[in-house]
């Protein structure tokens, strides 16, 4: 008769958290138990098939005959089978021990079919190996499938057939909805790796000018104040020079705002300053990139430049040396500030984007979860979830790249996909083989 252990129910025999929010996570978790108990029940009360919620057999769901070598152990009459799948240190293989009336058997052949969640098969052929029978190829993770063994001894055929679901849990439509469990389907996408520097917004040297007479002379008068935009060329003081006692008109040399303006009417100007010009439409983003940084940061590549809660977006125009002695490099953005948004002056941080690449699939971050010791997603079949170990390639703002572990095309839980894993965890299911 199989047993099933109970499952801790999440709050039970304690109040609520407080907090509507934790109220509601306590629920759809008890919830989640809920649904995994009762698919692990459902397997575990068909006669026909032997069942396990995890690969070993002693790894607590259920009560699974283990053999002396830990793995499952398979009897029909005369005839016993241990199929263990072997990982210590190598990649996971099968291994099984077949005996007829207690003595390794002379004639046998041995076929293992795995049938893993969406309706995949895998095939496994034995071969003699050194005191055992070696499976041909790897058995991938995860190690979550319905298995059927054919054994033939002497002439004679057994078979067996039972379930190891490691990291599977089924959840009904109606709690994934409550729980706002959003999906993706994995595919190909483009890749965006950005570094973080900062710096200053700085005005270019070619839209600020400082003013002074040409010659010596007596301000006869002043057309500008201090505020006013003015364009290249106008007007801002009339000079009757000393030497020739003639007037001369002084002009804007560039477009721009009179930032400061110092001439007054029947002072005599030499070469003090009488107007600052500066125009801010626009602005130069100074960022400082380290040693360290360098080798990432090249002219042309975009970035989205923040400063007091605007973002402006553009691209590196220039990089040099800071000069002085100083252990870095300075590259320059320049940004579009025809609103007058920005400041001259002000503290800024930048995204700077130093890799973007096409990549064949690629999965949302937010999906990503840290199980065992893997870096895992959730698959969806019908109400079925269950957990793909993935090797990553290269992680993005928002995308990570996969490089193994999930077929393109898979619908995989994006949003609150902690949900299923702390399902998973809460059950006690161990990763052992």
């Amino acid at each position: 008769m199989t047993t099933l252990k109970p499952l801790p129910m999440p709050c039970a025999g304690r109040p609520f958290p407080s907090g509507t929010n934790m109220k509601i996570l306590c629920i759809l978790v008890a919830l989640l138990g809920v649904a995994f108990r009762s698919t692990a029940a459902s397997a575990a009360s068909d006669p026909a098939v032997s069942t396990s919620a995890v690969e070993s057999p002693n790894a607590g769901h259920v009560d699974v005959a283990e053999g002396p070598r830990g793995g499952w152990l398979l009897q029909d009459g005369d005839v016993t089978l241990e199929l263990l799948i072997y990982e210590d240190g190598v990649p996971p293989r099968f291994h099984a021990w077949i005996q007829k009336d207690g003595k390794p058997a002379a004639d046998a052949r041995l076929d293992v079919t795995l049938k893993r969640l969406r309706g995949q098969q895998d095939s496994y052929a034995f071969t003699r190996a050194d005191g055992y029978w070696l499976g041909a190829g790897v058995v991938y993770e995860p190690h979550s499938f319905d298995l059927t063994a054919t054994l033939v001894v002497d002439g004679k055929s057994h078979r067996w057939s039972w379930a190891s679901y490691e990291g599977r849990v089924t959840i009904p439509a109606d709690i994934a909805a409550a729980a706002d469990m959003t999906t993706a389907v994995a595919g190909p996408g483009v890749i965006e790796r950005k570094l973080r520097v900062y710096g200053r917004l700085v005005v270019p040297p070619d839209q600020q000018a400082q003013v002074r007479a040409r010659f010596p002379g007596v301000i006869e008068s002043v057309y500008v104040q201090v505020g006013e935009h003015v364009d290249k060329g106008a007007a801002l003081a009339r000079i009757e020079a000393n030497a020739s006692l003639q007037s001369y008109t002084l002009r804007a040399p560039v477009a721009g705002q009179v930032q400061a303006q110092s001439a007054s009417v029947g002072e005599v100007t030499g070469d003090a300053l009488l107007f600052t010009l500066v125009d801010t439409r626009t602005l130069w983003a100074e960022l400082q990139v380290f040693p360290t940084q360098h080798a990432a940061v090249a002219v042309g590549q975009a970035a989205s430049v923040q400063s007091g809660g605007h973002g402006v977006k553009g691209r590196i125009a220039s990089i040099t040396p800071a000069g002085d002695g100083k252990p870095y490099v300075v590259a320059r953005v320049a940004l579009d500030n025809v609103n007058h948004g920005l400041v001259p002056g002000e503290l800024v941080s930048a995204d700077i984007v130093v890799e973007k690449v096409q990549v064949p699939l690629m999965v949302d971050n937010r999906a990503l979860q840290g199980v065992y010791d893997w870096r895992v997603v959730f698959v969806k079949a019908g109400d079925t979830y269950e957990l793909r170990p993935l090797k990553l390639g290269r992680i993005g703002e928002h995308y990570t790249e996969v490089l193994n572990g999930l077929r393109p095309g898979a619908l995989y839980v994006v949003q609150n996909s902690y949900l299923i894993k702390a399902d998973i965890l809460k059950s006690g299911a161990k990763h052992a083989h």
